[in-house]
């Protein structure tokens, strides 16, 4: 977490900031440092002017006595905090330090050097008539181990002044100033780092979120969208963002897609692959049979193996039982496969299912009466149905053919109908007889698939017809099915009901 944070875009503009800022303002306070001298050194001899007009204004005022110009001369020192020495031409000195001071006597003494040390000398620079001051500048006394700035100057009556200011105080204020500034600059650089740390977080968390949505695409996951709503350059690389993973979304989809599609032509090919060699390999096992039956009968024949009619007639019977027994085969064949392919769209339309059973048992009478079978169905009133007329007669005609040859002799067949739920039909076939075995019940559905071989050889069945019904029923959307019973097998399937009707008798 420390590393990761280390290497942040935050953390890089909080240094960088930082830097620039800490440069900055040590930059600023070394040119103050530099310059600061001059300016205060500037400043107080501006004011020590501003001084020397104000005490040439009061000695120039005749109104003032001797107290009043005394009380304005401290009242000026007080205020500027300049020591002021002031000797008129008639020999009285002004003074705001103690008579007896060091620092009057150091400015007297100045006084004295300037004006000359005898009356005549003194004379001489007041008829000088030199208004004005001499010269500011900074002094060393030695008797007072310290330095001033001295300004020195003319009243226009004549009055010799100095004004003096300590140079260590005002060493001092230049120090404390820069102490001041360097102190406001520390705290200036530590606000401004955590000002820039918290306000940089406006700026670096959409990156953030917009990193965290690029790896979600990476992922593709493109539900994440960067939620920026400014309109300055972090803004509009957020909605290039959005606007990538819309597009990338909707390119993987297309590429799903296709690649779905492809994959499904792959199976269906694959899947087609080995229907044909199911369908070969089971028409060749199947055929096998009737083809070596309709050979050897065939060539008995051409032998003359038997020389009366009967047995040439019966030969002849088997070799047509045989062809027709294949013919029907191949017949049943194609139909599922084009079931199975598709190929045999179903055509839903409204028909009495009642008219259609009773139509096929009306048929099976002769199959019936051979198997001393009885059919019961008790159903009379039109029952409409939706479904495909001709396949739901094909799943019906296998379904009773089964009954009728797996019934035994003198059992029943009986056909009854069943309203379930939405609107359901369930038709179903029940025969007498031995039940199927409980894990042979999903695999009778199996092209081929035969229970009792040697029954289903008896009657020609060879194992297609309930597959046909499977794939009827699939491509209907309907149920089907087959159970057992206590005493016999229930064969159904289901159809959608044209309208609310009950299945009357």
């Amino acid at each position: 977490m420390v590393r990761r944070f280390k290497y942040s875009l935050r953390f890089k503009l909080t240094i960088l900031l930082m830097v620039l800022m800490t440069l900055t303002i040590f930059g600023s306070l070394g040119i103050t440092w530099i310059g600061a001298r001059t300016y205060f050194l500037q400043h107080l001899k501006n004011r020590m002017e501003e001084m020397y007009y104000d005490i040439n204004d009061i000695f120039s005022n005749e109104e003032y006595t001797e107290n009043d110009v005394r009380e304005a001369l401290s009242n000026l020192e007080a205020k500027n905090e300049i020591n002021v020495f002031v000797l008129t031409r008639n020999g009285i000195i002004y003074s705001t330090t103690d008579e007896k001071s060091t620092m009057r006597e150091s400015m007297q003494a100045i006084s004295d050097l300037l004006n000359g040390e005898d009356e005549d000398g003194l004379e001489d620079a007041f008829d000088a008539d030199q208004s004005g001051y001499f010269f500011f500048n900074k002094n060393n006394d030695v008797k007072m181990n310290s330095s001033f700035y001295d300004l020195v100057g003319v009243l226009d009556d004549g009055s010799m002044v100095v004004l003096r200011s300590s140079a260590k105080r005002f060493d001092e204020s230049v120090v404390n100033t820069i102490k001041l500034s360097s102190y406001v600059g520390i705290i200036t650089i530590f606000v401004a780092c955590l000002v820039i740390f918290f306000a940089s977080a406006h700026y670096t968390r959409p990156i953030h979120e917009m990193a965290v949505v690029a790896k979600r695409m990476a992922q593709l996951d493109f539900d994440s969208k960067v939620d920026c709503t400014s309109q300055d350059e972090i803004g509009e690389l957020g909605r290039s963002i959005n606007s990538l993973s819309e597009e990338l979304e909707t390119t993987i989809s297309e590429l799903k897609q296709a690649n779905a599609e492809l994959r499904k032509d792959i199976e269906e090919k694959t899947q087609i692959d080995e229907m044909r060699k199911e369908f070969l390999s089971h028409v060749s096992h199947e055929l096998k049979t009737p083809i070596a039956l309709i050979q050897g009968y065939a060539e008995g024949l051409k032998e003359n193996i038997s020389d009366d009619m009967e047995s040439k007639d019966f030969y002849c019977e088997v070799i047509m039982d045989e062809a027709n027994r294949m013919n029907k085969m191949v017949k049943k064949l194609l139909s599922l496969n084009e079931l199975e392919f598709g190929t045999n769209r179903v055509h839903f339309e409204r028909f009495d299912i009642v008219e259609l059973i009773q139509n096929i048992n009306n048929t099976t009478d002769i199959l019936l009466q051979q198997n001393q079978n009885r059919l019961q169905f008790d159903y009379y009133q039109p029952i409409y149905v939706w479904g495909d007329e001709f396949m739901i007669e094909d799943v019906y005609s296998n379904y009773l053919t089964n009954a009728i040859h797996y019934a035994p002799a003198g059992g029943k067949v009986i056909i009854t109908l069943e309203e379930k739920e939405n609107s359901l039909l369930r038709i179903n076939v029940y025969n007498d007889g031995n039940p199927i075995p409980e894990e042979e019940l999903d695999k009778i559905w199996i092209k081929f698939y035969k229970v009792d071989k040697a029954r289903t050889r008896e009657y020609g069945g060879n194992g297609i017809g309930l597959s046909i019904v499977a794939a009827t029923m699939k491509q209907h959307g309907r149920d089907y099915g087959a159970y057992n019973t206590e005493n016999g097998v229930v064969f159904y399937f289901e159809l959608e009901m044209a309208k609310k009707q009950a299945a009357t008798k």
